[in-house]
């Protein structure tokens, strides 16, 4: 079964690379990319050789961390996974978990990442290559078993995410958890810097260096450090807590493998509700007037805000927009000991990032699509419902931000600039993102699908129109910035001139982006079915 799951994975990528000239540039650019650090990584194992074996046992556990936290990360906030992996596809073929796994874990252990970061790791194990034959085979086996943990946590942590993110029940324990995690975080950061980096650097981050040696991140990376010092029980611990956390996570995937065999695609919203959101909401006059082109609005804002409460695709893209602002706040401000001032770039970030999001937003709605395209010329309409939708819950999650930075800094002189570069941000950047959904959509995963999910075709046409949309928002967000970034630095009347700016310019971008995301909609509506759904 394995040669016939790799001979189906690598026949798919064949006619991938036949069909989408662009995966085959996106392919070569990541082997020319993998090659090109080669050097880096040879000098970097020498370098390491010649220091004492704390030294390089702590830059190896470190490393070894941070490569194996980004390999559980980076599926959740990019593009997920290989889509020729998804076990659902073999659901139709009916072949049992057991018969699957081994197949799939060979194979996805032959993805260029996978197999980049196997070299990689290997050559570093050659920095012990002057402490016995005994240490080097205890480190070679060490950044083999950290490898497997990377590959298996990537999969199981985008399986398992979407499982949590399934139903109204799950998605509460979730949120409690990532709320406690991240008031835990903070605080951690906090005390670890607070002294400076070089305090930080001389007394806290060997601690933690030592405790993550002592853990599955980085176990692997510490057990030839400490075989090479004579601590043969040491090592062989780590060794057997790597083997168990391999074999843990291979079970867990195994168990999402069995369900997505068995288990057909949810695509519910996770609760019942006794009246219809959407024709409720279309039948409320407390916003627009009693025509016919206002009910139209109402009714498309009213099924957005049913998709922003229950689909799970547009909760975790609710959730992602937060990470930037988070990380702004609580780890670059203390980190870099920057002017405190700083953390009020945090809710102009997001600001900017619930606007920018929604660079895609038709093509989350691919199931609808139709049925708007056959009602005829009401593309405003749809896209000023969906703008709404959006500043139904962005406007309050950005004025929450701003009203407790300000309050934790007590930077009440710099309200009016901050309240124009918010409203700017948002507004400017919504504007944008409602065009560049009509110009440049691309396929999303479908209601029901696993929101972390790239799905299949999208990349490249993906890459274009955020690079493109991305490059809009950074030309039009200075003009809302500038002016409160005066009054930060210069003179704190600049603060009243970002008000009037930043609330004309936002105002003015998002009216007139969703009018001309509105008239292309009514231009485009046969390509648009054919780019999305």
């Amino acid at each position: 079964m394995v040669a016939t799951v790799l001979s189906l994975k690598y026949r798919v990528v064949r006619h991938q690379l036949q069909r989408e000239w662009w995966r085959a540039l996106l392919l070569i650019g990541g082997g020319v990319w993998s090659l090109s650090l080669v050097p880096a990584v040879l000098w970097a194992q020498h370098a390491l050789a010649l220091q004492p074996i704390d030294v390089r046992a702590d830059i190896l556990v470190g490393a070894g961390a941070l490569c194996v936290l980004g390999w559980v990360v980076a599926p959740l906030l990019v593009t997920g996974l290989d889509d020729t992996l998804d076990p659902g596809r073999f659901a139709v073929l009916g072949p049992s978990a057991r018969t699957l796994m081994p197949g799939l874990t060979v194979a996805a252990t032959l993805t260029i990442p996978a197999v980049f970061f196997g070299v990689m790791f290997l050559v570093l194990t050659r920095a012990w290559r002057f402490d016995g034959a005994g240490t080097m085979a205890v480190a070679v086996l060490g950044a083999v078993l950290t490898v497997a943990s990377m590959v298996l946590g990537a999969r199981v942590a985008v399986a398992w995410a979407a499982r949590a993110v399934s139903s109204r029940r799950a998605r509460t324990v979730s949120l409690i958890g990532l709320v406690a995690a991240l008031g835990a975080i903070g605080p951690a950061i906090w005390l670890t810097v607070r002294d400076g980096l070089e305090s930080a650097a001389e007394h806290e981050l060997p601690i933690i260096l030592e405790w993550l040696g002592r853990t599955p991140l980085g176990a692997g990376m510490a057990a030839p450090g400490a075989l090479a010092e004579g601590e043969l029980w040491s090592a062989a611990w780590r060794l057997l807590l790597m083997a168990g956390t391999v074999a843990a996570l291979w079970g867990a995937w195994g168990v999402n493998v069995s369900r997505a065999l068995v288990h057909p695609v949810h695509r519910g919203g996770g609760a019942q509700r006794r009246t219809d959101a959407i024709l409720a909401g279309a039948a409320d006059r407390w916003w627009g007037s009693r025509g016919g082109a206002a009910i139209v609005t109402r009714t498309v804002r009213s099924r957005a805000l049913v998709y922003w409460a229950t689909d799970v695709r547009y909760l975790v893209n609710a959730m992602g927009v937060v990470a930037l602002p988070f990380v702004i706040f609580v780890i670059v401000v203390p980190v870099m000991g920057l002017d405190a001032r700083w953390a009020l770039a945090a809710p102009i970030v997001l600001a900017a990032s619930i606007g920018w999001g929604r660079h895609n937003d038709l093509a989350y709605d691919s199931t609808a699509l139709w049925m708007d395209v056959v009602a005829g010329r009401i593309g405003r309409q749809v896209m000023a419902g969906r703008a709404q939708a959006v500043l139904v819950w962005g406007v309050p999650a950005v004025l929450v931000s701003a009203v407790a930075i300000v309050a934790w800094g007590r930077f009440w002189v710099a309200i009016p600039g901050l309240i124009g570069a918010c409203v700017g941000a948002l507004g400017s950047t919504l504007g944008v993102s409602a065009l560049s959904s009509v110009v440049l959509p691309y396929r999303a995963p479908a209601p029901g699908e696993n929101p972390f999910g790239a799905e299949v075709g999208s990349l490249g046409a993906s890459l274009v129109a955020q690079l493109i949309s991305g490059a809009a928002m950074l030309a039009v967000l200075p003009l809302v910035t500038v002016p409160f970034i005066l009054s930060l630095t210069l003179d704190g009347r600049w603060g009243w001139l970002a008000l009037v700016t930043g609330v004309g310019l936002g105002i003015g971008a998002c009216i007139a982006g969703v009018r001309a995301a509105g008239a292309m909609y009514d231009r485009r509506s046969g390509q648009l079915l054919a780019a999305v759904v």
